[in-house]
């Protein structure tokens, strides 16, 4: 886990001592659209439902040679689901976090230099910002909602996550230097987010799909 959480500050510094210029630098905002899921082992289920919410941020990319980079982005995105328990109710579980990623970038031009793909993989590490969870009991017309650590709806979580990200995406050229992008990424939870005593694990899932606006600086 130490390890882990030192991805990101060494890709910050080994981008910085291989970018050549600050020109190349580009810097991007983007916002989008995500689906979550949780991989649950040790609670029987009947069905699953994802969570849809935002994903928000803005990145930077620095150039390691004219097709690769590194990008650096920070994003707020919202995770969870809504799952069938067997034996309670309905149990939705909602977090929402500030997520760190490192992303090395492999672009390919298609039209000169207007159009071009890209292809996005890293390690991502998540900040949990609020935690909730809401339950619909099955036999009783009675529903519960609170924090994770309340009481009534007792399931802690952790405050790190940590993942890996991957996806595609494409770059437009409009006016001068700047572009318009899209990109679809997959992101895998590698650790349990749940903190509790039972024997049971709970790992995020997510697709996003976010359009954003890119442009050079320096």
């Amino acid at each position: 886990m130490t390890r882990l959480r030192t991805l990101l500050p060494c890709a910050l510094v080994a981008g910085l001592a291989a970018s050549p210029a600050a020109s190349q630098v580009t810097l991007g905002v983007t916002a989008g659209w995500s689906s979550s899921m949780v991989s649950l082992t040790g609670l029987e289920i009947r069905g699953e439902e994802s969570r849809k919410g935002i994903a928000a941020g803005a990145s930077a990319t620095l150039p390691l040679s004219q097709s690769l980079g590194l990008r650096l982005e920070g994003s707020y995105v919202q995770r969870g689901a809504t799952w069938s328990d067997g034996k309670l109710g309905d149990v939705s579980a909602l977090v929402d976090y500030v997520q760190l990623s490192a992303l090395g970038r492999v672009s390919l031009p298609l039209v000169g230099s207007r159009i071009s793909v890209h292809l996005l993989a890293g390690p991502a590490l998540a900040r949990e910002m609020s935690c909730e969870v809401k339950v619909d009991y099955a036999l009783q017309p009675i529903a519960l909602a609170g924090e994770c650590t309340d009481e009534e709806t007792y399931n802690p979580t952790h405050a790190i996550d940590v993942g890996v990200v991957g996806g595609a995406g494409v770059q437009l050229g409009v006016a001068g230097r700047t572009a318009l992008s899209l990109d679809f990424l997959y992101t895998y939870g590698l650790r349990s987010i749940y903190a509790g005593e039972l024997d049971r694990t709970v790992h995020n899932r997510a697709i996003t799909v976010q359009g954003g606006l890119v442009f050079p600086i320096g």
